[in-house]
């Protein structure tokens, strides 16, 4: 079936003279270009392939890099709320360094990797500045994947990068099996031994019939049959082709995006819409964890829901 509502067309480019700004507001905490959702790791338990996502629909067609700096120049961004960068990975996009020199001096950018790219290009290409402001976690935070990528070749290649001026995190997600989450932790002490930020996340989704991670709406993930509801995000994500969503998992799956990034229409308060949803149980669950939100406050959830189908009041 198709994916992209029939309503929707890409912009034309007669229209780009014509784009506004997005001024997000204090309750959107995070702003996302989906670069390319190609990666040259394959975790069995990536976030994006959560209940079935597929990578194939977002390969298809991608921006290019004068579309995604105009799609940067639009934002007008608080000092708290970077532009992040990711993916798939997001260095794989052709775009990735023309957009980190070219879009607009004042934008502020984080960086989501696996840090397996040619660092002495990173280094050589990528301006410092771009990635460097006042936030209590690093602006370029890595994800160590054991059996992915070699944590000694990350270490390595943290050093370098710090050295070169960059502010770096690496992560370590603390999954149920047990012989990988002690290898977490055990690699998180003998990193902050060595001097190297080394975080962890808790794992979500499914591991042997056991549903992980802490929920505000119950049965959003993995539940069925599927329930309709209205929701919102607080967060402005954009896929690879330029797709605006409400949500992680409609923008994993490839369906029913709202907008365009270079729709002149486009504005922030478009975000702040509660929008009809068929798919409450397939919920990605970045969408609804209670975490964390940009200043390292718990307590947040990305989406709000409301009316789901069969809920009392």
């Amino acid at each position: 079936m198709s994916l992209i509502s029939e309503s929707l067309s890409w912009p034309d480019s007669s229209s780009h003279s014509t784009l506004g700004a997005i001024r997000p507001g204090e309750r959107h905490n995070y702003v996302a270009f989906f670069l390319t959702m190609a990666c040259n790791l394959h975790c069995y338990y990536c976030i994006n392939l959560h209940d079935g996502g597929s990578r194939k629909n977002m390969l298809k067609r991608q921006m290019t890099a004068d579309e995604w700096i105009l799609a940067a120049n639009r934002l007008e961004l608080r000092a708290d709320l970077p532009l992040t960068l990711q993916g798939g990975e997001p260095t794989l996009s052709n775009s990735f360094v023309r957009l980190v020199n070219e879009a607009k001096p004042e934008l502020r950018c984080d960086l989501m990797t696996n840090l397996t790219f040619d660092v002495d290009s990173f280094i050589a290409n990528v301006p410092v500045w771009r990635f460097l402001r006042d936030a209590p976690y690093a602006p370029i935070r890595v994800s160590y994947h054991p059996g992915q990528n070699d944590i000694d070749e990350l270490v390595g290649n943290y050093f370098r990068l710090v050295e070169a001026g960059f502010r770096v995190g690496i992560y370590g997600i603390l999954h149920p099996d047990e012989e990988i989450r002690r290898h977490i932790l055990e690699t998180q002490e003998r990193c902050l031994k060595l001097g190297v930020d080394f975080r962890t996340k808790e794992f979500l989704g499914e591991w042997n019939g056991t549903l992980y991670g802490e929920f505000k709406y119950p049965g959003a993930v993995l539940g069925k049959p599927f329930r309709s509801c209205r929701c919102r995000t607080s967060e402005l994500i954009v896929d690879p082709a330029g797709w605006v969503y409400k949500c992680h998992a409609d923008l994993f799956q490839g369906r029913d995006p709202f907008a365009h990034i270079l729709d002149p229409d486009l504005d922030a308060d478009a975000i702040d819409e509660f929008r009809a949803c068929s798919f409450y149980g397939d919920c990605n669950p970045c969408d609804i964890k209670v975490k964390t939100n940009r200043f390292q406050q718990f307590g947040h959830t990305t989406v709000d829901v409301l009316d789901i189908e069969g809920e009392r009041e």
